[in-house]
């Protein structure tokens, strides 16, 4: 009699605990599927910022090459327009793509903002 009480007790326990590793089963595969989508995010936000950097660093080289142009004119302003057209369209494509990665991160910030929510 003691044998079948024991042998249920291990089946009670037994079936206990293979629940409790599939709730911890179930459980462990939502923290790595958000963990990715954290992960996911994280690397867009950083990919932006970067792009926004890397058009920062193009505007400066544009100044430099711009504060350059202009020196080397001295003497010859009524043709400045015509050479620095090209330095202000340039500046001018530099600025778009900036706010459109700007107006990227923020959207994806908002986004994630509202899952979160």
């Amino acid at each position: 009699m003691v044998k079948k009480d024991f042998n249920s007790e291990v089946t009670k326990v037994f079936e206990q605990l293979k629940g409790n590793m599939k709730k911890f089963s179930k459980d462990a595969t939502v923290i790595a599927k958000k963990s990715e989508q954290e992960i996911m995010k994280a690397s867009k936000l950083g990919k932006i910022q970067f792009d926004i950097v890397s058009e920062n660093l193009k505007k400066e080289k544009l100044y430099y090459d711009t504060g350059k142009k202009v020196l080397s004119m001295r003497g010859k302003l009524e043709n400045m327009e015509n050479v620095l057209k090209p330095y202000f369209q340039k500046y001018r494509k530099i600025e778009t793509e900036v706010r459109k990665r700007k107006r990227d991160l923020s959207k994806i910030k908002r986004n994630s903002k509202n899952k979160t929510e």
